[in-house]
């Protein structure tokens, strides 16, 4: 790609919202191997890939779609592991939890087709993991 394309398709993706920054834990069964969610602008760290850079794809209220870098080794479980390609953050009304989906390709993103579900949360809230939320929010990876 042209170096000033590049920076012209930079310059239009929208920014990251502040409330999405930060550290945010599993709640949800399915996530729990994942670990720690950490995000900084531009990057983020979850279980095996560290400081991944990522794309605001778009940001709706109070949901943001990134696209992870094509060379990143986030992956989802299952035989064989599919690479996590975009990831769909959607902040809760109480500001405290996350709904985390996870899609393996671009397809699956567009058709709305996630590759797995899930609740994270943010460890200081006070509210904290909700065991009943976790259970009803938790789906394993498809």
């Amino acid at each position: 790609m042209h170096p000033f394309l590049a920076l012209a398709l930079l310059a239009t993706a929208p920014p990251a919202p502040a409330w999405l920054a930060g550290d945010w834990e599993p709640y949800s069964n399915a996530f729990i191997g994942l670990g720690m969610l950490r995000i900084a602008p531009g990057r983020l760290s979850w279980k095996e890939c560290h400081d991944v850079p990522y794309e605001v794809l778009s940001v709706a209220g109070d949901s943001v779609t990134l696209a992870l870098a094509d060379d990143s080794r986030c992956l989802l479980g299952g035989a064989p592991p599919a690479r996590i390609d975009s990831v769909r953050l959607t902040l809760r009304p109480n500001r405290c939890d996350l709904g985390v989906t996870l899609y393996a390709t671009p397809a699956a993103r567009a058709n709305n087709v996630p590759d797995a579900e899930g609740l994270y949360g943010k460890p200081a809230c006070p509210s904290g993991p909700v065991s009943h939320a976790a259970a009803n929010l938790s789906t394993t990876p498809r």
